[in-house]
C-alpha cells in the first residue's frame, strides 16, 4: 500500500500528533495508512535471542507500567502529555513527532496571514530570518530550526538504543542517535515506504542508573521546552559511563557522551548544537559536586534553544544546566 501511494502517504498509529497537524493543514498527504492492527509492532520484552525490544506500536502507558524497562525510560514515558494521550500515543509516534515551532503549529489562516514559513508552504524562516554565508548576512531560505520535542528519543539515545526499520528494500537497523538530522524539515533518515518496527536496548542499559527531567509550561499535556536524560555508571565513586541527552533545544536530540565513544555526524550548520566542542573529561574522575557543576555548565553552554517554542531561550538554556545538575545529583545518590 505504501508503495502504491509512494510519496503521498503517512503512517498512522496513535495519531495524537499526526491528526492535529492534519486538521491545521500542516504538510498533509493524500493517504493515511493505519498500523494499529499489526500485532508484531505491539510486543515488548525479550525476543528469542534475549534482546530487549519495544515495538513501535507499544503505547506510552504500557512503557510507563512495564517493570522491566530501565527506570529512566519508564519515568520519561510517565511524563508525556496526559494519561488519556499516553493510552493512545505510541513509541513510534513519539519518536517521529514532527518538529514544533510558533510559526508552524498554527491554523492555515494564521499561517497564510503571515506569509507561511519555510517548514510549510513558505520560503523563509521567521525564527532566524537572516543567516551568515560567506561573511554576508543573507535571507534564511535554507535552514529550518523547528524544535524536536520527543521525550522518549533523548532518553532512548542516552540508553544506546538501536532502531529497526522494515520497508520495500528489506530490514535495516541503525543507532537511534544516527536517525535524526539537523534539519527541522527533513528531520530523520527514514527511507520511502519504511516503517519503524521496534527499538532494541543494549544489555548495558539495564546495568546503569538512568533518569529524566523536563521543563514545560504545564507538567501535564504540554510538550517539553527542555528535556534532559542522563545515564550514569559508577566504579566506586568514579565515573565509568556518563551520557546526557537534551531534548527540545535543537532540531534533533543532542547526545553528550562523555566517553566520546559515540559521535554522530557533524551538526551541519553553526545554528545547531556541537555537543563535543570543549567537552570536559569526566570518565575516571570522582563524581563530586565540582564535576557535576562542570558537566552541567558544559551542557548549558553548548545548548542553543531558539525562540520558537514557549519560554525564553535564555531561560531554557539556563534550565539545561539546572536540570542536568539536579538529575546527576539524584543519580549519584543511587537507584536505577
Amino acid at each position: 500500500m505504501a508503495k502504491i501511494h509512494a510519496g503521498d502517504c503517512d503512517f498512522l498509529s496513535g495519531g495524537t500528533d499526526l491528526l492535529p497537524n492534519y486538521k491545521c493543514g500542516l504538510n498533509a498527504h493524500g493517504h493515511v495508512i493505519s498500523l494499529q492492527h499489526i500485532a508484531e509492532l505491539k510486543q515488548i520484552g525479550r525476543d528469542s535471542k534475549g534482546a530487549f525490544t519495544i515495538g513501535a506500536g507499544v503505547t506510552l502507558a504500557e512503557i510507563e507500567r512495564n517493570t522491566e524497562v530501565p527506570r529512566g525510560l519508564a519515568d520519561c514515558a510517565a511524563h508525556v502529555a496526559s494519561p488519556l494521550l499516553r493510552a493512545s500515543g505510541t513509541l513510534g509516534g513519539n519518536l517521529m513527532l514532527d518538529n514544533r515551532c510558533h510559526f508552524f503549529n498554527q491554523s492555515y489562516f494564521w499561517r497564510r496571514s503571515l506569509g507561511y514559513c519555510l517548514k510549510a508552504d513558505g520560503d523563509r524562516c521567521h525564527v532566524v530570518p537572516q543567516i551568515n554565508e560567506g561573511g554576508k548576512s543573507v535571507l534564511n531560505n535554507k535552514v529550518c530550526v523547528a524544535t524536536h520535542s520527543s521525550d522518549l528519543a533523548p532518553m532512548l539515545i542516552a540508553l544506546g538504543a538501536e532502531a529497526t526499520f522494515v520497508g520495500p528494500d528489506g530490514k535495516r537497523t541503525i543507532k537511534l542517535n544516527d536517525f535524526y538530522w539537523g534539519d527541522g524539515i527533513a528531520r530523520f533518515d527514514r527511507k520511502p515506504g519504511e516503517i519503524l518496527s521496534h527499538v532494541t536496548l543494549p544489555p548495558w542499559a539495564f546495568n546503569v542508573r538512568s533518569g529524566w527531567k523536563k521543563l514545560a509550561p504545564r507538567q501535564s499535556i504540554d510538550f517539553s521546552v527542555v528535556g534532559v536524560a542522563a545515564v550514569l555508571e559508577l566504579d566506586g565513586d568514579k565515573v565509568k559511563t556518563l551520557r546526557v541527552a537534551l531534548g527540545a533545544v535543537d532540531t534533533t536530540p543532542v547526545l553528550f557522551d562523555f566517553s566520546q565513544q559515540e559521535k554522530r555526524r557533524e551538526p551541519g550548520h553553526y545554528l545547531f548544537v556541537d555537543a563535543y566542542k570543549n567537552m570536559p573529561e569526566a570518565v575516571g574522575k570522582k563524581l563530586d559536586d565540582a564535576l557535576i557543576e562542570t558537566i552541567a555548565k558544559h551542557v548549558q553552554t553548548q545548548a542553543q534553544p531558539k525562540l520558537n517554542v514557549p519560554m525564553a531561550p535564555d531561560y531554557r538554556k539556563k534550565m539545561c544546566g539546572v536540570l542536568t545538575r539536579r538529575l546527576l545529583t539524584e543519580l549519584r545518590g543511587g537507584g536505577k
